[in-house]
């Protein structure tokens, strides 16, 4: 694995200019040859070239572009079943200006477009917009591995905007349309048979798409099936050197060097001292002061990783996809027809995760070390490299801690539609129905297997800046029996908790819309004017394991389950506590934690459990295939949760490990209630008007359309706001107003007082106008396209209404006064509670003012606004070729939503400080370019008539006037989430029998964020808590990422197809790392926060058509 921390500018460069060179070399070519054409010859032998599969998906794209009402992009499938990717993310992705984002978790996500992320891109298949089976703040979804590429006929990406588009994509639209049971002359049934291979996984799987369509009643009616089946299985390999987003961390001065590993940007005093002798001469703090002798100690010392710990995760999905659909052609003027697609995906995967413990390390006030690790070794520029962890020196206690957390998925997309289209004479109308509903439930358990260690050696691995770890040759921990509990000396063995977490989202969108379009002939310039209404209703319902108080003494209990398991032996327990074997709850203080459950097994129970479970990591080595994967850990035992889980319940009563309680549980009175669920509506009325026109503008055709479209949004949400009441003891009362010192832990009692349920409703309308240009200085082959349009997307629905449930504490004047008193006294011990803290809710503010936790949503949001132009030069030289330049600009009128603080929020006529939304600022302005070409290669001789080829490069910048710099370096950071560049570029051949296709991508590196974790010690920084003693933080970057997929398939006979394919075939992979200009290892080892591998994918397969 390399990591590069710079791009590789120049090569980009050249590249691009080799694509565009070699287009237009191709395109002058192709003008000549057509020129030569044009000119009888009675002698010349003309040799024809059947225009099939990939040279007429190429022409149909290239058309589609060309006459488009606005700038666009577009894919066409080959033919049926042969889109050139398996799902449409990754179709989209080799688009100029789109970027395909993936999680940390290393699984596909969205995509950006132009730099504006998921929520700014609108996503529609025929029209409706595609729902997410997950929380995404009830907004559409972009993450589109679900939805199989077969069923697809085409994919535009549109850039522009006409007023009779659906808003939302200020990025860009992506328009998915999929095939009518009328496109076709014939009857055809077509199968697609593969078996499929993820490299680092031994197992071969299916993948199968049937396709089938016929018309009835002398062609009027058209009846249309398509189906899929995919069972994908995936593993994903990680490798982390990071808890959370910590990076490296200081943990005491391991080597006494006389350098500074770093400088404090956060204190003065202690960056002023250049020595560690000096750091003692420093005074210490007295009370809430910054502690500058800590402080300078921190900068001597070295940094070592916080938690090095490794993954794999073994994913199988199964998914469904079909399309079924009835075309009925009622008579020559009106086409009406209906359509069903189901998308289900049903997804259980494991996480075998592997981990021993975090390193400490502290120095005193004295300049004393205490650490827990031994035989340190420290490079030059202060990062540990090696270290030991051992059990009884340094380390109370050592365990290896293998974890499988087992995580089960059920998705599903519906999508309804019924249409009626009328075309006769001059009129145009078309008429839709739509309903999309999508449901997500997820539940997570977890389990871990301990054996106790008596050291472990950790490593760095300079060839790619992951660590490795292992135990003495004497310790078998592929046995059971290291992973027995040790007995404890009342009986019990020590316990393991076993967790359980479900999930559960919905959201539907019901559509309806009519557009109309009269057409002339004579009406000057205006060739047409259309005009339409649509009215579209969006739930969203979210449901959460939290827990409610429903009324005074009335708490609803949670969803989730922390039990522990245990075994007991009857000869070790004393005769006041024998043994209990079976189920017990688990006590617990806390009223809404009393579902969790106890399980006691018997000795021979609990091995067996262990001993039937017990088994490696599946599929090949850790890491395998990936280049420079240097001397990482093979493999490792892990456990296998099913089989686990399964033999437990023979033994315990694992009822409650079920999303039941999710949606009505049992609570503190014994009773069963329903769970509050985050429920929202939007309803969005709109109506449009547009003009098409076409003219001549000193001899040029200029065609162009203007439009503008208004809309009503109305929002109504019923969130809950849970009111608590503060008071303060009076015998404490009395202390304080006669200045007597008082414990400030227990002076403050929160007192339920009622959950409200709220109810809002607000409305916001828009006025988006649109004007879209199209001069053609060269009629039919060279356009110059210009386009401005306002643009609107919706802020999330949690931004509007705020999450499921708020708590509000207030107290009452006397009590306030007294809390102030309180503070004047502990001035450090009262700071403000985490908003998003659960249990912070009986906390007080250090300004002793009524607050509530938990964000409040504001319904007045207008959402991201802005204005977006285009301006492209395109040439079409001929059928085959296209080549384009377009410049963007997109400024920023109301940007995202900025979280801000209110305090004097109105609830039931009290005021309380609250943390809310507001519209972000304007003044953001985004700029790029872009360079696209394709051609087919017909002048060449021999077979190489049959090729061709399409780049594409994009770049974007803005004018952001990003404030955040790494404190360490004092170097500015870049805007986050935003690469300089991608670039995608295609080969192609396709003679009719044989057709091969070799695609490349590239993503360039781009910075996430700064977010600090609980143990880097840094204020001011998200995640950052600490007021005196400090440490640092480290910015976070995603490497820049490189794919290479190649297909290639042979018609044996007219109706037989055999194909391979392959993906990842350069073994990419994944990483967060910092550059070197921030951080230095040293040797050219990159500073890694963790890296993640998917290793190959490979297909095989027949199609058959009837």
């Amino acid at each position: 694995m390399k990591i590069s921390n710079t791009t590789d500018a120049v090569a980009v460069r050249l590249m691009v200019g080799a694509s565009i060179l070699a287009l237009a070399a191709g395109a002058a070519s192709a003008v000549r040859a057509q020129s030569a054409s044009a000119e009888p010859t009675a002698t010349a032998q003309v040799e024809e070239i059947v225009v099939v599969g990939a040279r007429k998906a190429e022409q149909s794209a290239i058309q589609r572009k060309k006459r488009a009402a606005t700038n666009q992009d577009s894919i066409v499938a080959d033919d049926i079943g042969n889109f050139p990717d398996k799902n449409v993310g990754e179709a989209v992705a080799r688009i100029a200006g789109v970027a395909l984002d993936v999680a940390d978790d290393g699984q596909q996500g969205g995509f950006s477009i132009r730099g504006q992320g998921a929520d700014l891109v609108r996503v529609e298949v025929d029209g409706m917009s595609m729902l997410s089976t997950s929380d995404q703040g009830g907004r559409a979804v972009t993450g589109l591995g679900d939805m199989s590429s077969d069923l697809i006929k085409s994919v535009d990406v549109i850039k522009g905007q006409t007023a009779d588009m659906t808003p939302g994509g200020v990025g860009g639209t992506v328009k998915i349309e999929q095939r009518s049971g009328l496109d076709f002359s014939k009857p055809m049934i077509k199968l697609n048979v593969q078996y499929q291979n993820n490299s680092l996984e031994k197992k071969w799987s299916p993948r199968i798409s049937a396709f089938a369509t016929r018309k009835f009643f002398d062609d009027r009616l058209g009846i249309l099936v398509n189906f899929t089946y995919d069972d994908a299985r995936t593993i994903i390999d990680t490798a982390r050197v990071s808890d959370k987003q910590a990076g490296y961390i200081p943990l005491g001065d391991q080597d006494n060097s006389p350098s500074k590993t770093f400088t404090t940007p956060y204190d003065p005093i202690a960056a002023a001292i250049t020595s560690k002798a000096g750091c003692a001469t420093l005074p210490a703090p007295t009370g809430t002061q910054t502690d500058s002798r800590l402080n300078c100690y921190a900068q001597f010392e070295d940094l070592v990783p916080s938690l090095v710990r490794f993954s794999r995760g073994v994913r199988i999905d199964k998914r469904y996809s079909a399309q079924f659909r009835a075309d009925f052609r009622v008579n020559d003027d009106l086409v009406v027809f209906a359509s069903y697609n189901p998308n289900l995906n049903f997804q259980d995967s494991d996480s075998f995760n592997l981990s021993v413990a975090s390193p400490t390390g502290t120095t005193s006030t004295a300049g004393v070390l205490a650490t827990s690790m031994r035989n340190v070794v420290v490079n030059p520029n202060h990062y540990v490299t090696q270290y030991d962890l051992i059990r009884g020196n340094g380390s109370t206690t050592l365990n290896w801690t293998s974890q499988d957390r087992y995580t089960e998925r059920r998705d599903q997309q519906h999508y309804l539609q019924a249409g009626a289209d009328f075309n006769k004479g001059k009129w145009i109308v078309k008429a839709r129905a739509q309903y999309g509903l999508a449901k997500g439930k997820r539940e997570d358990e977890a389990f871990s297997f301990v054996a106790p260690i008596p050291s472990a050696t950790f490593k760095m691995v300079p060839e790619n800046g992951l660590w490795t770890m292992s135990v003495p040759s004497s310790v078998d921990l592929t046995s059971a029996a290291a992973y027995y509990p040790v007995l404890g000396a009342n009986g019990l063995s020590a316990t393991s908790q076993l967790e359980y977490t479900p999930f559960a989202d919905k959201s539907s969108e019901l559509n309806y819309q009519v557009d109309v379009t009269r057409e002339f002939d004579h009406f000057g310039p205006v060739q047409d004017v259309k005009f339409g209404i649509q009215h579209r209703d969006h739930d969203n319902h979210t449901w959460r394991e939290d827990s409610f108080d429903l009324s005074p003494g009335v708490t609803l209990y949670r969803a989730r389950a922390l039990d522990l398991v245990q075994y007991c032996v009857p000869s070790a327990a004393p005769a006041s506590a024998p043994c209990v074997f079976g189920t017990a709850n688990r006590p617990s203080t806390t009223v809404k934690d009393q579902q969790y459950r106890t399980y006691t097994l018997t000795q021979g129970q609990y091995q067996s459990l262990i001993q039937n479970s017990l088994k490696d990591i599946p599929g090949g080595q850790f890491f395998g295939g990936l280049p420079g994967r240097g001397n990482l850990l093979d493999t490792w035992s892990a456990y296998d949760f099913q089989t686990f889980f399964k033999e437990l319940g023979q033994y315990a009563d694992l009822s409650r490990h079920n999303p039941d309680c999710l949606y009505s549980c049992l609570a503190s009175d014994g009773k069963t209630y329903k769970r509050p669920s985050y429920s929202t509506n939007e309803k969005t009325t709109s109506a449009y008007a547009m003009m098409d026109f076409e003219t001549r503008l000193a001899g040029m055709p200029l065609i162009g359309n203007f439009g503008v479209r208004y809309q009503q949004i109305e929002v109504t949400a019923q969130p809950s706001i849970v009111i608590n009441n503060l008071t303060i003891d009076p015998a404490v009362l009395a202390d304080l107003n006669a200045g007597r010192t008082v414990d400030p832990n227990k002076v403050i009692t929160s007192t339920f007082v009622s959950r409200q349920v709220k109810d809002i409703n607000r409305k916001s309308t828009d006025f988006l106008p649109s004007l879209n240009l199209a001069l053609w200085p060269i009629e039919d082959q060279f356009v110059v396209r210009y386009s401005i349009a306002k643009q609107r997307a919706r802020p999330k629905m949690t931004e509007l209404t705020g999450t499921s449930a708020a708590t509000c504490s207030k107290m009452d004047a006397a009590t306030r006064a007294a809390v102030e008193k309180l503070i004047s006294q502990y001035p450090s011990q009262f700071n403000d509670p985490t908003v998003d803290d659960e249990d912070s809710g009986s906390l007080i503010r250090g300004d002793a003012v009524n607050n509530c936790t938990s964000k409040i949503g504001n319904p007045e949001l207008k959402g991201y606004a802005a204005t977006t132009q285009n301006l492209s030069a395109e040439w079409y030289p001929n059928r085959d070729t296209q080549l384009s330049v377009g410049l963007f600009a997109i400024d920023v009128k109301t940007g995202y939503p900025d979280t801000t603080n209110v305090n004097d929020y109105e609830i039931d006529g009290d005021l309380y400080s609250v943390s809310t939304y507001k519209d972000g600022p304007s003044g953001l302005k985004q700029k790029g370019f872009e360079v696209a070409g394709r051609t087919a290669f017909t002048f060449l001789p021999w077979r190489l008539k049959y090729t061709g080829a399409g780049f594409n490069y994009a770049r974007n910048k803005s004018n952001e006037t990003n404030t955040q710099i790494d404190r360490i370096t004092g170097k500015a950071l870049p805007p986050s989430k935003q690469s300089d560049f991608t670039y995608n570029l295609n080969l192609w051949y396709d003679d009719g029998r044989l057709n091969a296709r070799v695609a490349y991508q590239r993503r360039d590196l781009y910075y996430d964020r700064t977010e600090a974790a609980s143990i880097n010690r840094v204020p001011t920084i998200s995640g950052g808590t600490v007021t005196s003693y400090y440490k640092m933080v480290t910015p976070i970057f995603k490497i820049g990422t490189k794919s290479l997929d190649a297909r290639a398939s042979y018609k044996v006979t007219k109706r037989i197809q055999l194909f391979a394919e392959g993906k990842n075939l350069l073994d990419d992979s994944l990483s967060r790392f910092t550059p070197e200009e921030y951080r230095n290892i040293g040797g050219g080892t990159p500073y890694v926060f963790d890296s993640t591998y998917m290793g190959r994918r490979y297909y095989v397969g027949l199609i058959a058509t009837f």
